[in-house]
């Protein structure tokens, strides 16, 4: 490129007569602090007119969406643990009575060890089986419902009374079988105290 050529392109250029700042002076260090201190978000004014909000606000709002996120999963967890819970059961044996049997007064009897006593609620009784809501163990378990299967039985009855929705009775049972004789009976007040000294600690 010839002089003349390069007189006339600097001619040209709008800017050929501005004075240019080193990048590494003292004004350009300025622009640069001032480009790094200029919010990039608006806020409305006190009067309502746009302006600019500093980034301490954004960053606060994030930080409380981040908790407002990690509560709520809290919560979702704790629900889903409470749903997940089951009742645990244990199920023992009632053969029917026989009428030709000698039985004891109850009030003379000794218990046996390994004796378990329980007081329940009847839950349901179905086709050879009723279940009870466990309301007190006295001795020998901890589950919450108690199911009786029956043998040989056209009703499902203890010592010929027959079980009943919602019905209250004290149960015990020895190796896994259910004992009758009046030792397992619809709730008295009776019968439960006999069951108190049987079970006494």
């Amino acid at each position: 490129m010839n002089d003349e050529l390069q007189q006339r392109l600097s001619r040209s250029d709008p800017a050929h007569d501005v004075s240019i700042h080193p990048v590494d002076g003292p004004h350009a260090a300025a622009l640069l602090e001032q480009i790094m201190n200029t919010p990039l978000t608006p806020e409305p004014s006190a009067a309502g007119t746009p302006g600019r909000t500093p980034r301490r606000w954004a960053a606060f709002a994030l930080s409380g969406a981040a908790v407002a996120a990690i509560i709520a999963v809290g919560v979702v967890a704790i629900t889903g643990d409470d749903d997940t819970t089951t009742a645990t059961q244990v199920t023992y044996s009632l053969a029917a009575g026989d009428p030709m049997a000698m039985c004891l007064r109850v009030d003379e009897y000794q218990p046996s060890p390994g004796l378990i006593g329980l007081r329940g609620t009847v839950a349901e009784v179905g086709a050879g089986t009723v279940t009870l809501d466990v309301t007190k163990w006295y001795a020998g378990g901890d589950a919450d419902q108690v199911v009786l299967t029956v043998a040989d039985m056209a009703n499902v009855a203890l010592d010929g009374v027959e079980f009943t929705a919602g019905g209250d009775y004290l149960v015990t049972v020895l190796d896994g079988q259910v004992l009758i004789c009046g030792l397992s009976a619809p709730y008295s007040a009776e019968l439960e105290a006999l069951y108190d000294q049987w079970f006494a600690a």
